[in-house]
């Protein structure tokens, strides 16, 4: 399991085309994150959040696409 700050989780898994408040306000509403098991607060008010495996970014997966498609 591997931990993220909202900023970490948002360059890993959406490639920064969101922001980590962006992150913090889904959090807060109670939206889902893509690929986490579980979000905790610190004591001292800080997000963490919990991912089982390395989720690609949005970017790199459509690359991967584009890269099978045209061998």
């Amino acid at each position: 399991m591997k931990a993220y700050t909202p900023t970490e989780y948002a360059s890993a898994v959406w490639g920064d085309s969101v922001t980590s408040k962006t992150i913090r306000n889904w959090i807060k509403a109670g939206i889902k994150l893509k690929g986490a098991s579980c979000v905790e607060i610190t004591p001292t008010g800080h997000y963490v959040i919990f991912m089982q495996e390395d989720t690609k970014s949005n970017a790199m997966t459509l690359v991967d696409m584009m890269k099978a498609k045209a061998a």
